[in-house]
C-alpha cells in the first residue's frame, strides 16, 4: 500500500467518529463470499491490517479463507500469510481453495497450520521471520461450523456434544457429565452472562442422573424446562456459547495471544480483531489500552503514584467500528461484530 493510500485510509478510519458508518463496503465483499463462511467487515479488516506489502501476516482464524484470499491479492511477491485454524475441515477446504498458492511449498506466500492461533506466539523462534507485519483475528465460530452441526455448536441441529474446535481436550459431553453444580453455574454466568445460571446448572446435574446428556437436543430439552418459551432462544444461545468458550478456553487464549504478539510486531505492525460478544471485546479493549499507556502505577514513588513508560501500541480505533446497515441486512450474523485495531509504536 502506498504512503498516499495509507494516509487516506487512516483519515477515514482513525476512530474519531466510531460507531456505525453510513457508507457500506458490502458491494466489495459480497463477491468474495463462498459457501463456507461469509467474512464480516472484510474490506475494513484488510484495509487496516495491510501496512507493508512485503511483510509477514498472521491470519489466526482462517475459516473459509476470505481474509487470507484478499491479503494474498494485495501482497507483493515477498509478502506472505501464515494462517492458523484448529478445525481440520477449514484447513482441508483452504488447501483446495489455495492449491495453486500452496504448490510453491516453503518458498510460497502461504502456509497453513492446523493449530490454534495461540501457536503463532511460537513463530518468535523462527529466524526467517524477524518480525510480524500484522495479526488478524476474526473470533467466534464460522458459518460452516454452525450450519453443519458436526461438533454440536448449534442448538438448532441434533448432533453429538463435542464443541471442540480441534481434536484435543475434553468435550462438552465430558464437561456436562462431570462438572459440579457450582462450577456449571460459574461457567454459565461468566461466559454466557446467563441470568438463569443457577437454575439451569441444577437441572443439568439432576438430568444427567436420570440419563447421560449426549446430544445438543438432550441439552436443549433440559434448558427449555428452565425458562419461559419466549426466552428460550436467547437462553439457549447464551448457554451454548458459555459451554463452547469453556471447552476451548477462548478468552484465556485470546488474552495470552494478544500479549505475546505485541513484542513480535514490526514497527507500525497492526493487530486487527473482530469480536462478537462483550467478553471478547472487553479483553481486546483492555489489552490495547494497557499496551498504549504512557504511564503506569509506581508503588515505589508514593508522591507521583506513577512513572513514565514507552507505549507499545497506538490505538487506531478509539471506539470499535461496527458493520454497516447494508452488511447486517445481507449477513445478519454480522450484527454483533466489533472491530478494534492497534498499531505497534516505532
Amino acid at each position: 500500500m502506498s504512503a498516499k493510500k495509507t494516509n487516506q485510509h487512516r483519515s477515514r478510519h482513525d476512530g474519531r467518529t466510531g460507531g456505525m458508518r453510513p457508507e457500506s463496503s458490502a458491494a466489495k465483499w459480497m463477491g468474495t463470499q463462498d459457501s463456507y463462511h461469509v467474512p464480516v467487515m472484510l474490506q475494513e479488516s484488510v484495509d487496516f491490517l495491510l501496512n507493508d506489502p512485503a511483510g509477514t501476516y498472521i491470519d489466526g482464524t482462517l475459516g473459509g479463507g476470505g481474509h487470507t484470499a484478499m491479503l494474498l491479492e494485495r501482497l507483493g511477491p515477498d509478502g506472505r500469510v501464515i494462517a492458523f485454524d484448529a478445525d481440520r475441515h477449514a484447513i482441508e477446504h483452504c488447501r483446495q481453495r489455495f492449491h495453486e498458492e500452496l504448490a510453491a511449498g516453503s518458498a510460497g506466500r502461504l502456509r497453513l497450520r492446523n493449530e490454534n492461533f495461540q501457536l503463532a506466539c511460537s513463530l518468535e523462534e523462527d529466524k526467517e521471520i524477524p518480525c510480524l507485519a500484522g495479526l488478524l483475528l476474526d473470533l467466534g465460530v464460522s458459518s460452516k461450523q454452525l450450519d453443519t452441526g458436526n461438533i454440536g455448536l448449534s442448538y438448532r441441529v441434533d448432533s453429538r456434544l463435542d464443541m471442540r474446535f480441534g481434536s484435543h481436550g475434553r468435550t462438552a459431553e465430558d464437561l456436562l457429565a462431570t462438572t459440579t453444580v457450582s462450577e456449571l453455574e460459574r461457567i454459565l454466568r461468566l461466559y454466557g452472562e446467563e441470568p438463569h445460571a443457577s437454575k439451569i446448572a441444577r437441572r443439568l446435574v439432576e438430568g444427567r442422573r436420570a440419563a447421560p446428556i449426549l446430544s445438543t437436543f438432550d441439552l436443549r430439552r433440559i434448558i427449555e424446562t428452565c425458562v419461559p418459551q419466549q426466552q428460550a432462544a436467547r437462553t439457549l444461545s447464551r448457554v451454548f456459547q458459555a459451554i463452547r468458550i469453556a471447552i476451548n478456553d477462548e478468552l484465556g487464549i485470546l488474552e495470552t495471544t494478544l500479549r505475546c504478539i505485541i513484542p513480535m510486531l514490526c514497527p507500525a505492525g497492526r493487530i486487527v480483531v473482530l469480536s462478537y460478544h462483550s467478553l471478547e471485546d472487553r479483553i481486546v479493549k483492555t489489552v490495547f489500552k494497557e499496551a498504549a499507556r504512557s504511564r503506569v502505577p509506581d508503588p515505589g514513588n508514593p508522591r507521583s503514584g506513577s512513572r513514565a513508560v514507552q507505549p507499545q501500541l497506538r490505538i487506531l480505533t478509539k471506539r470499535p467500528l461496527l458493520p454497516s446497515a447494508a452488511e447486517i441486512t445481507a449477513n445478519p450474523r454480522a450484527r454483533s461484530a466489533k472491530l478494534r485495531v492497534a498499531e505497534k509504536c516505532s
